[in-house]
């Protein structure tokens, strides 16, 4: 019997990508929030010194888990990214709302909300209709077109 390999989409290898980013950015940033700890540790912000980097590196940890889980195709990590695009999305608007008193931020919250509502929206839309795909076999088949081909 001949071994089917089912090739991944374009959109969700994509999607899977823009994940992995996501998670080094977030690793990134708490990086560098700890190599500025000291300088940040007297600053009067508005949150402790800790709270960047370990929010940094929580976000980071989650995404890199969850995009290596959708990279190796694992359901549970679809789930999960559906549970967590919500949370973060949450967790970045009380940020915003509890800490950011500066104009810039004022200024750009439009936009930044704009771009954040967008990337979720397609990080949901392939997650969904990827789970769609997985789940239904005639949209699994060869070409997508819904017919079968057997082996």
């Amino acid at each position: 019997m001949e071994k089917r390999h089912h090739r991944r989409p374009l959109a969700v290898t994509l999607t899977i990508y823009g994940v992995l980013l996501l998670g080094g950015g977030y690793l990134l940033q708490a990086g560098q929030a700890l190599s500025r700890y000291a300088l940040h540790n007297n600053l009067p912000l508005s949150v402790p010194a800790w709270y960047i980097p370990l929010t940094g590196a929580f976000w980071g940890v989650v995404w890199l888990i969850l995009g290596a889980g959708l990279w190796m195709g694992r359901e549970w990590a679809r789930r999960a990214a559906l549970v967590v695009l919500p949370l973060q999305l949450g967790a970045w608007l009380a940020d915003w709302v509890l800490f950011s008193r500066s104009e810039i931020a004022i200024q750009s919250f439009g936009f930044d909300l704009a771009v954040r509502l967008l990337a979720a929206g397609w990080l949901a839309a392939v997650l969904l209709l990827s789970g769609r795909r997985n789940r239904n076999p005639e949209i699994r088949a060869e070409g997508g077109t819904g017919e079968h081909t057997t082996s």
